[in-house]
């Protein structure tokens, strides 16, 4: 029997679905999983140090994307000072990033490449020294020449029935915050057959080519077990699907449509394409007791949409789909991206016009994120507007380091800034020569604020004690300050 101690040292308001599946699949197979997370001081690495001490763990692990892998090299390198343990890193990063697996100094001896629920197991049954890792399918040794697993890949898991339940509480016993939500996430399947190129998909789908059924599904039955497992453990009274897109097969969704709501019967929000989205579709999701949907509009242009973005989709598409939406009753939130690679002032505006002419309860507007491996990125490399040796930043709200035109450059913060409130009151447009020209630090509050305003009218509602309402708002504040 092995011991694994995953550690998060930051602040996050998503569960880590991730963990769950991992540390469930490990203490199925009669190993220890344990998490080392302090909600009120996450980045202290003394005291991250200590409790890892007293773990006494086989195997330290960490999971992230990489525009947080300077926050986990560093507290790695903290760790390796202090103590001879084996690191071993999943996610993303581990799998796509280049630059972190070529990384001579890395404080990391093995990464998972890919789905990690079954690999984990074999990493820990059959590692004795980092010269043994290149046997273990999905497992590279770091430092390493590039991500690439040279086809030594499991195949995927199927059926995900197979699969323990997640476990939740290795999070919830460290975080009561997320515990103690009323709103609680979870996965109905994996894997999504587009190839949207600011997007992991495309090539994690091209990576496991020949190696299994990409888009899979747990059976109703199974996944509303999960759902009650989790119901009856913990306090429940909304849901949000975190697939990438909910309604795939409609085949499964017409027999969750039957069974849901007098199984679980809690209201919901989900994720969909538009090209997808039938009076079907919106009437099935409706008998299921969803109450809002997030559609991904991404760019209002339809060249950029389709040509750059490879989204596939008209702008009638988007507007059906909203308008079907619409008519049954369901809050449509809308997705974008701006600061797009060649993307022009004019085509920021059709995005906004795209999105009014939508009607949605809900805007979210996202800069877009340099990540390493996927085509946009190597697009916007090719188009000499990003740095082959390039840093991620730290969130979608953050400037990243392309090389815009002074004319976008001066404009695309606060544009971001205040798109949401453009789409939804169009007479602040007509002030927006004027707030522009506001400090960073004010544009910042008013996006901040308005997101957590707008969020909380569009998810489903949930009841808030006051202590749980004042420390959510604190977290949302240190995340985005």
């Amino acid at each position: 029997m092995k011991k694994v101690t995953f550690i998060i040292p930051e602040l996050r308001l998503h569960e880590q679905l991730s963990i769950m599946a991992l540390s469930a699949s490990l203490k199925h197979a009669g190993h220890k999983a344990s998490l080392i997370f302090f909600q009120n001081d996450p980045t202290n690495k003394g005291k991250i140090l200590t409790a890892l001490k007293q773990e006494d763990p086989d195997f330290v692990a960490f999971s992230f994307m990489s525009c947080v892998k300077e926050q986990y090299i560093e507290l790695g390198k903290f760790i390796k000072e202090h103590m001879d343990i084996p690191i071993i890193i999943g996610g993303p990063a581990a799998t796509f990033d280049e630059q972190l697996a070529e990384d001579q100094n890395s404080p990391f001896d093995a990464a998972c490449i890919g789905e990690g629920d079954l690999a984990i197991v074999d990493f820990v049954n059959k590692y004795i020294t980092t010269d043994d890792i290149s046997s273990i399918q999905n497992f590279i040794a770091y430092p390493s020449n590039g991500t690439e697993n040279k086809g030594n890949l499991k195949n995927l898991v199927e059926p995900l029935d197979d699969l323990p339940f997640p476990d939740r509480r290795i999070i919830y016993e460290k975080d009561d915050l997320l515990k103690n939500l009323k709103i609680k996430m979870f996965m109905s399947g994996r894997g999504c057959p587009y190839k949207c190129t600011y997007c992991f998909n495309h090539k994690y789908n091209r990576m496991y080519k020949g190696k299994g059924q990409l888009i899979r599904k747990k059976t109703v039955d199974y996944f509303l077990e999960e759902i009650r497992q989790t119901q009856k453990g913990y306090p429940m009274e909304a849901i949000i699907f975190e697939d990438d897109i909910f309604i795939l097969d409609k085949g499964w969704l017409e027999e969750f449509a039957g069974k849901y709501p007098k199984q679980i019967g809690l209201p919901f929000k989900c994720y969909v394409r538009p090209n997808l989205v039938t009076k079907d579709i919106a009437r099935l999701l409706k008998i299921s007791g969803c109450h809002s949907v997030q559609v991904a509009i991404e760019c209002g242009n339809e060249y950029l949409r389709n040509k750059v973005l490879k989204r596939n989709m008209t702008d009638k598409q988007i507007l059906d789909c909203c308008n079907v939406l619409y008519d049954e009753g369901l809050k449509i939130g809308l997705i974008n991206i701006l600061g797009l690679p060649t993307e022009t002032k004019e085509n920021m505006m059709e995005t906004l016009r795209l999105n009014r002419a939508c009607k949605p309860s809900h805007v979210s507007a996202n800069l877009f994120m340099t990540l390493p491996g996927v085509d946009l990125t190597l697009f916007a490399i090719e188009q000499g507007l990003l740095d082959a040796q390039f840093s991620t930043q730290k969130s979608t709200h953050h400037l990243s380091e392309m090389k815009y035109p002074e004319e976008i450059k001066a404009v695309l913060y606060p544009f971001k800034s205040l798109f949401p409130l453009m789409v939804q009151h169009p007479s602040v447009e007509k002030v927006f020569p004027l707030l522009m020209k506001l400090p960073k630090s004010v544009l910042k509050i008013i996006d901040s604020s308005y997101r957590l305003y707008s969020n909380a009218r569009f998810h489903p509602p949930v009841s808030f004690s006051f202590p749980n309402t004042y420390r959510l708002l604190r977290r949302f504040i240190n995340m985005v300050s």
